[in-house]
């Protein structure tokens, strides 16, 4: 079976198998959507050495190694330190389904695994984002892959719509070192938009009035700038490393 033959199944189905035979309700996962998106940017790209932080029952992982076959040199490297005991395995025998055999599961921490990669000199690619969503540690691991990827080389952060993660792209986004290239747009409802244009746009027109600097101290960091100017209504969201990251020591941007 071929990992695109088992995605199908998968979204079929809506179920994931164990090594026993016992079947679980697929969850916590990337949809369709996200993952053609993925394997586009990989493909198109070339790209040959990725890495991912998150992989539960294996769906982004198979997309991404699906992504990586056009090349012999290719190689993934997943973190995920409840492989074996929340997610039982699944991800790691769907890509060994697969026939993949690029692929490596380290099954410890990200912010254990991560400086370790750095002082051995690993430099990568491409790196998906999808593990522990608190804002903090999530800034840990875009602390680490900021030094980890090279230049060209893109960023895919998942579950933007978290608050959490949602803040904490509002700070990415200000690094000079990096440019959006591509999102999964989330659908918003009427509702929420007609609430946006009623209350926030007069509040976001006010704040242009005012100098940059004391901006964020009057209003909330989503009247000055609306999730849809950042393209941070979406699911998912990409961004390349368009060079170095040569901030000084005292850089700061308000988010």
């Amino acid at each position: 079976m071929t990992a695109q033959e088992l995605l199908d199944e998968i979204f079929k189905t809506k179920t994931v198998t164990d090594e026993k035979g016992n079947k679980y309700k697929l969850h916590s996962n990337i949809d369709e959507a996200e993952g053609e998106f993925i394997k586009k940017i990989i493909k198109e790209n070339r790209f040959i050495k990725t890495i991912e932080i998150g992989c539960a029952y294996g769906i982004s992982s198979l997309y991404i190694c699906l992504a990586l076959s056009h090349s012999k040199k290719s190689h993934h490297t997943i973190i995920d330190p409840f492989q074996s005991t929340d997610w039982k395995n699944i991800g790691k025998l769907n890509l060994e389904r697969a026939g993949i055999n690029f692929f490596e599961i380290i099954e410890k921490p990200s912010e254990i695994v991560l400086p370790q990669l750095l002082s051995k000199g690993e430099r990568y690619d491409f790196a998906f984002i999808d593990g522990w969503h608190t804002f903090d540690h999530t800034l840990v691991d875009f602390f680490y892959l900021n030094k980890l990827i090279k230049v060209g080389g893109v960023i895919v952060i998942d579950d933007v719509g978290f608050k959490s993660i949602n803040k904490l792209m509002r700070y990415i986004l200000n690094y000079p070192s990096y440019k959006l290239i591509g999102n999964v747009e989330e659908k918003v409802s009427t509702r929420r938009k007609l609430f946006d244009f009623l209350i926030k746009s007069p509040f976001r027109i006010i704040s242009k009035l005012f100098p940059e600097r004391i901006k964020y101290e009057l209003f909330a960091s989503k009247v000055v700038k609306s999730d849809k100017i950042l393209k941070l209504n979406s699911s998912m969201i990409a961004i390349k490393k368009i060079r170095e990251d040569e901030r000084t020591w005292s850089w700061f941007k308000d988010f």
